[in-house]
């Protein structure tokens, strides 16, 4: 499809979308009217912005704003049932393949179109630091592979790799077992990456909102604190961070940022309690971004590159596309916005990265899903020391009545950060002293209450029972069959009784068994060369 193919599709598609209707778009129902679409745009000159309020948002309140959906169920939770049979097999034909590598299968994480993760521990220690090495024996790691050829993990490794030294950012280990799934047909390219023993946010957002209560309000700030660290990471892409991440440690605003165009509650992992580079999480488990696929670097001259800003409109989910990705001012341009001194659309920038950030912080806040329809709200503050006047998508933060149990000078920052023009946005800096600052009154607990509230709710993730260490390669492939695993079914048909307990895969031990049931002596045959059957 050709670029200005596509700059219509979107134009029409971003049209529904601001009227809360994207989940209604269809690219066939809407031919027609996508070949007959005015782009761009003659009348009026400009975007003439959003005018002026309508009448009920001059007396705003409860009225004013619809209700957001209340979180009720995580990713998680709607993939207890278990992976596909196609999602087991990749999993088996992996556990096979790390086995040889020292490697222990734990359990699939999770799966999608373009890939999925598993978890492994490492099953002996090694030199150095990182999984199963020197300190860390047993240690668990991800693997996330892709399961077709769309180079995205390639991407996804050039973006950990910039963030190595970050804190507030998921790390990725460089192990040998890489290249064992290079070089077999498995997987078109795999990730080794530190695991989060708390899962998702989104998992403990959900689990407030059942329980029916709120975070606190220091709990709430000392995520937001973490959350920004990883933000300024993502700003100040390959920095090596021999402390915290902070924004103040520069003297210019971010040249070449990395926006991730997918931060939201399920890319968010959470951690342990400790402390982590020189900052004691005790209030709260550390937080970390995770899941940088869709990461890229903008500067000033990648703004300018139409065909770049044009084809990451539509990077990301649907529900959090930015103002710089749905605004109106789009349908004005044909070339790259921002080379036309647009002041929002097309400015991929780290204030991109914080609008969504506050979106997580909304959800934290009110435990609801963003209503599909962002209604804007325009809203006359001062963003710490400046004044501004600008349309927030967070009204009902500060005027609904809702929340008024949360601290508002949160909810006021929060609502900032969903301001439509990204110049009106919180800078980093700023957002980073105010939050140091507010951390050091009282709020509404002591940080003893809150540690206490935090070791209830948080808990100490579920230790699960140690699986044995895999059998040596020769024992595994003996008797020309693949081993038995813990999906259970083959192996069991094929072995009978023996095999009745799956994680048990001593080979040696029933070989003989049959030798003495059969008076024969032991045969020990040569390994099968490694053969994986095609889905």
């Amino acid at each position: 499809m050709g670029l200005r193919n596509v700059q219509r599709e979107q134009t029409d598609y971003f049209a529904f979308h601001r009227m809360g209707r994207a989940s209604a778009w269809s690219r066939q129902k809407r031919r027609e009217a996508i070949h007959n679409l005015e782009f761009p745009r003659r009348r009026p000159a400009r975007w003439p912005g959003f005018g002026p309020p309508p009448p009920h948002h001059l007396h705003p309140g409860r009225h004013t704003f619809r209700e957001p959906e209340p979180y009720r169920k995580s990713q998680e939770d709607e993939k207890k049932e278990g992976p596909s049979t196609g999602v087991q097999r990749r999993a088996r034909r992996l556990e096979r393949l790390l086995a040889q590598e020292g490697m222990r299968f734990e359990k699939v994480l999770g799966w999608g179109g373009f890939g999925m993760a598993c978890l492994f521990s490492m099953s002996s220690a090694g030199p150095g630091p990182g999984p199963g090495g020197g300190q860390g024996g047993g240690e668990k790691v991800v693997v996330k592979i892709e399961l077709e050829g769309r180079d995205t993990i390639e991407k996804e490794r050039r973006n950990y790799e910039l963030m190595r030294d970050a804190h507030h950012v998921l790390h990725m280990y460089n192990l040998a077992a890489e290249e064992a799934i290079e070089e077999s047909d498995l997987a078109a390219g795999g990730l080794f990456l530190e695991f989060m023993e708390r899962g998702t946010l989104e998992k403990w957002i959900v689990k407030m909102a059942k329980e029916r209560k709120t975070f606190s309000d220091r709990a709430l700030w000392t995520i937001f604190d973490c959350l920004v660290r990883g933000l300024v990471a993502l700003a100040y892409p390959g920095t090596k961070w021999r402390a915290e991440e902070s924004a103040n440690d520069f003297n210019e605003s971010p040249r070449d940022t990395m926006v991730h165009f997918d931060i939201d509650p399920t890319n968010l992992l959470v951690g342990g309690f400790g402390t982590f580079g020189q900052r004691n999480h005790a209030i709260a488990p550390i937080h970390k971004i995770g899941d940088l696929g869709l990461g890229e670097i903008f500067n000033f001259r990648a703004r300018r590159e139409t065909e770049r800003v044009w084809y990451a409109r539509q990077s990301g989910k649907a529900y959090l596309y930015t103002p710089e990705q749905f605004t109106e001012e789009w349908d004005w341009h044909i070339a790259a916005p921002a080379s036309d001194g647009a002041p929002t659309a097309g400015n991929y920038r780290e204030s991109m990265n914080l609008w969504q950030m506050g979106w997580t912080m909304y959800a934290l806040i009110t435990l609801c899903w963003p209503n599909e329809k962002k209604e804007p709200f325009v809203y006359a503050s001062r963003v710490f020391d400046r004044p501004v006047k600008d349309a927030t998508y967070g009204g009902d933060l500060l005027y609904s009545g809702r929340y008024d149990d949360t601290d508002r000078d949160l909810r006021r920052v929060v609502a900032q950060c969903l301001y439509h023009s990204p110049l009106s946005r919180p800078t980093l800096r700023e957002l980073e002293v105010h939050i140091r600052d507010k951390l050091r009154t009282r709020l509404n607990n002591s940080e003893e209450e809150a540690r206490a509230w935090a070791k209830r709710f948080y808990g100490e993730p579920k230790r699960r029972r140690p699986a044995p260490p895999p059998a040596p390669a020769r024992e595994r492939w003996n008797m020309g069959a693949h081993p038995p695993n813990r999906f259970g079914g083959a192996a069991r048909a094929r072995f009978g009784k023996v095999f009745s307990n799956e994680s048990i895969l001593d080979l040696e031990r029933i070989r003989r068994r049959r030798a003495d049931e059969d008076h024969r002596p032991v045969i020990r045959r040569q390994p099968q060369p490694r053969r994986f059957w095609r889905d």
